[in-house]
């Protein structure tokens, strides 16, 4: 220590002059002087500040800057002052013809920084930094090699008042940005340090104390202290796989932060160190915030092991896989309500493991929406039953004529089309037989019965965020003016030929499919349902056209394009598809199905639509379909259909997200598609 000290003097003399320059937080003083061709050293001295070397080592790496070397040194207050100065010297490396403008930018930038810094704290700027260290991030190849472990040696006997922390590693580009970022949330200081960079490993000493300047010795801080600097390491070098670095940054930061307040979760957490686990971390974290929140905030305990277990995540299951593991899990329940519960957790869990699948690209759009749709079927026919064991001890069972009174669950929409993705929504219809009378002690009508039965079921099914398997009965005959139950009969006059349906329900009928209930009943509902959609009755166009201009007025936000409702959108593809199907589906019934793509593959089988027409249908489906996706697995919200501006971060992450080279392809995709597909539903298509 003693040379070190002696070290630290020569360099406080060799910088008086410079660190004589600081004399308020504002102040900021910077040398950059040339060490070797290609090779600069730069001093940096103002006042000590919370966050200051998250946001010094951060500007850093955001302008391409390589630290080679350095050292980090904290001074102590001059008699008279509580202000500490800082003088940190790095000697680092610059592309020759890009050096003088990167010396200028980087000091306008830190300058700005700095009196932020002093105004509003790290918070004024966090953000700011996080971005723009995420844009070098994202533009950095994505790591191929495994990271190799890193040393870590925690030294309390070398000095009597420091904690000495050694860190041996591969180089990492960002690390100490990264680690600031983490000291900072665990609350420590680093009074000095020496970074040192030969052959491509690192060998970094920080010099470090609690807040109130004292050594380190709580034995869960220093669990935390090591649990930080290996992941941290891992997580810095799996940066440029994430689609978002920026938000896989700041949601680093809510992990760390939920874990350490737990040191059995600390430790649980060093568990997961891998390459592939952290990889898996760093995708989701820079995909989805509701994920991750979801993640964090209600089941990390049981989401764990998906995290930790390439394997749990690399499993497949179909609908009857699904069923049994379901039914297994409700086996260990005792009462309804914790059945409910396991129901509920059951349905969690596997729907993150469905997505989990889609956002580490295990699992294609089409085995997604399949996936998805087959989770809610199960869920939804396991509600049925638990709902109906609430009410039978109340009422005892519907009759219809001495017998059992049959009923179904039908799903429309996204869900019926078995479309499902990011954020769906489940629409239902729940129809039952007729009229009649429960067999309990405690009779009541069937429509009693089945009404309450809609309602408990409503309540049985926990939605973790609004449209995420959010129920949605509006398609029954009157909507919500409608009983939540429709006898059959009803459904039968409702939508006969001079019922009461309206024409846009004769598009939205295509997509109704069995889910739950009596088989026999469920095919009746679908003749009714084919009498009406797949009637001599011609299609009424104008209405069609009327609609969907309705929708582009009043559904979009003015001057914004919204992926679904915009002109040239999603719903000309599927209106189109609709059309078609109404127009041939009664002399072909094989048209009759309720899922788009697999509409447009038969329509193209008929001959009515040709080879060419139909890619390109494909092509601008998938486009709309993949960028909602995209949009809505972020914050997991069913109404994030509406493109970023194109000049925006946002709109940088989505064309990453989406797999393209950049912004630029991604408008050019979209600009194609949105082009191609406001023509469907022209008089002559029709």
């Amino acid at each position: 220590m003693a040379a070190e000290s002696s070290h630290n003097v020569k360099l406080l003399d060799r910088f008086d002059a410079l660190l004589k320059q600081v004399a308020s937080p504002r102040d900021v003083a910077l040398r950059w002087q040339p060490v070797s061709s290609g090779c600069w050293q730069l001093a940096v001295s103002t006042t000590d500040k919370d966050g200051l070397l998250t946001v010094l080592a951060g500007l850093l790496t955001a302008h391409g800057v390589d630290i080679s070397a350095g050292d980090l040194l904290t001074l102590p207050a001059e008699p008279g002052s509580r202000q500490r100065k800082i003088l940190d010297l790095f000697q680092v490396v610059l592309e020759e013809s890009e050096a003088q403008h990167t010396m200028q930018c980087f000091d306008e930038d830190f300058r700005s920084c700095n009196e932020q810094l002093a105004e509003g704290g790290i918070e004024a700027v966090r953000d700011l930094i996080i971005e723009r260290t995420a844009l070098r991030f994202a533009a950095r190849p994505a790591a191929q090699e495994q990271l190799l472990p890193v040393e870590i040696v925690i030294d309390n006997e070398s000095s009597e008042t420091d904690t000495i922390l050694q860190i041996t590693s591969q180089d990492t580009p960002g690390f100490l940005f990264a680690f600031a970022n983490a000291l900072s949330l665990l609350t420590i200081n680093i009074e000095q340090a020496t970074v040192r960079t030969e052959e491509g490993m690192v060998q970094d000493v920080f010099v470090i104390r609690d807040l109130r300047g004292r050594k380190i010795t709580d034995r869960d801080k220093l669990r935390e202290l090591r649990f930080a600097c290996a992941l941290i390491k891992q997580f810095a070098y799996l940066l440029p796989h994430s689609p978002n670095p920026g938000q896989a940054i700041r949601q680093f930061r809510d992990l760390a932060s939920r874990m350490l307040e737990n040191p059995q979760q600390a430790a649980d957490l060093t568990s997961i160190r891998s390459t592939g686990t952290l990889q898996v971390l760093a995708e989701v974290m820079g995909v989805s915030r509701f994920l991750w929140e979801d993640f964090l905030r209600m089941q990390h305990e049981n989401l764990f092991p998906l995290i930790r277990d390439r394997a749990e995540i690399d499993r497949s299951f179909d609908k009857k896989e699904l069923a049994a593991l379901l039914q297994e899990q409700l086996a260990a329940g005792v009462e309804l309500e914790e059945r409910v519960q396991i129901l509920n957790d059951f349905k969690d869990r596997e729907m993150f493991r469905i997505d989990l699948r889609h956002i580490t690209g295990l699992c294609g759009d089409v085995e997604f929406a399949r996936g998805l749709s087959d989770l809610a079927d199960v869920v939804v026919a396991a509600a049925a039953e638990l709902c109906h064991a609430q009410i039978a001890p109340r009422f005892g069972r519907p009759q219809l004529a001495g017998q059992p009174c049959p009923w179904a669950i039908l799903a429309a929409g996204k869900f019926g089309g078995r479309e499902m993705g990011f954020a769906s929504d489940l629409e239902l219809l729940f129809v039952y037989q007729g009229a009649g009378q429960t067999s309990g002690r405690r009779t009541v009508d069937n429509s009693t019965y089945f009404e309450e039965f809609v309602r408990i079921f409503l309540k049985t099914l926990k939605v973790r965020k609004e449209g995420i398997f959010e129920l949605d009965l509006r398609l029954r005959p009157f909507g919500s003016k409608g009983t939540l139950a429709s006898a059959l009969p009803a459904l039968q006059n409702y939508y006969a030929v001079d019922g009461k349906a309206e024409s846009f329900e004769r598009m939205a009928m295509i997509k109704l499919r069995p889910v739950a209930g009596d088989e026999t009943l469920c095919a009746e509902v679908l003749k009714v349902r084919d009498a009406f959609v797949y009637s001599e009755r011609p299609f009424d166009t104008q209405n069609l056209i009327h609609l969907r201009k309705r929708m582009a007025t009043e559904l979009v936000d003015s001057g914004s394009v919204n992926l679904k409702y915009s002109p040239g959108a999603l719903v000309d593809i599927e209106f189109f598809l609709q059309a078609q199907q109404i127009k041939h589906g009664a002399a072909d019934p094989r048209l009759r199905v309720p899922n788009s793509m697999q509409a447009l593959k038969r329509l193209q089988q008929a001959g009515l639509i040709e080879t060419a027409q139909a890619d390109r249908i494909r092509r601008a489906y998938r486009c709309f379909r993949r960028t909602i996706d995209a949009l809505r697995a972020v914050r997991g919200h069913a109404k994030d259909l509406t493109l970023p501006d194109p000049d925006s971060a946002d709109y940088r992450y989505l064309a990453r997200r989406l797999g393209f080279a950049d912004s630029e392809a991604l408008s050019r995709e979209i600009s194609w598609s949105r082009e191609f597909s406001q023509g469907l539903l022209s008089p002559q298509n029709l």
